[in-house]
């Protein structure tokens, strides 16, 4: 009765070790497809936000400090349509 009880806590200490090791790899493996997951994401998301004249400047300060948490540093140009800019301006 001794060894059988034996063999039994051996081998149930061999599982457990045997699925630690498992889990850890799987961890690693679910970790990081997560961050190649995110960065796939992140290319997706578009590269410049519309900032518009009808939008107020609280607004425009909001979609600018949401841009940069998603994205880091944020740069500004202002644009002017061409015909505007050419408008017997010469």
């Amino acid at each position: 009765m001794v060894v059988r009880d034996m063999i039994l806590v051996v081998a149930f200490l061999g599982v457990a070790v045997f699925g630690f090791f498992v889990m850890k790899r799987l961890d690693n493996f679910l970790d990081g497809n997560r961050k190649r997951m995110e960065q796939e994401k992140k290319k997706k998301e578009p590269s410049c936000v519309m900032l518009t004249a009808d939008m107020t400047d609280e607004e425009i300060i909001k979609n600018i400090r949401t841009y940069e948490k998603q994205r880091g540093v944020a740069y500004i140009a202002f644009y002017q349509d061409e015909d505007e800019l050419f408008d017997g301006k010469r």
